[in-house]
């Protein structure tokens, strides 16, 4: 597999998965197979730029950024940050539990 086809593929999988989409949603609407594109999402098959130029516009994106690693590195930072927020909510809930309930044990010995 050639690098630019996993580029393209991957940006494009990152892109309809965000929006909630099947593959056979986004290859209706590109007027193609959902194998073909499972293919290209792989980055077993490359696509014809018309295709491509379909896929940026549905999409609302400059061509260009379809070839570029910049959808899933957003993915993977955007999945770090919400870990951390997740890890940080965590924390807060253990403290206040434990507080709460050393108020709740000192309340019973008074």
């Amino acid at each position: 597999m050639s690098k630019i086809k996993t580029i393209l593929g991957d940006n494009i999988r990152t892109l309809r998965t965000n929006k909630g989409w099947t593959q056979v949603y986004l290859a209706d609407r590109l007027q193609i197979t959902a194998p073909f594109l499972a293919q290209i999402e792989s980055g077993k098959r490359g696509t014809s730029l018309e295709l491509v130029e379909n896929v940026a516009e549905l999409f609302g994106i400059p061509v260009a950024s379809l070839f570029i690693e910049q959808f899933n590195n957003q993915h993977n930072i955007r999945h770090e940050v919400r870990t951390v927020e997740i890890q940080t909510i965590e924390k807060q809930l253990k403290e206040t539990i434990s507080e709460n309930i050393t108020k709740a044990f000192e309340r019973l010995k008074q």
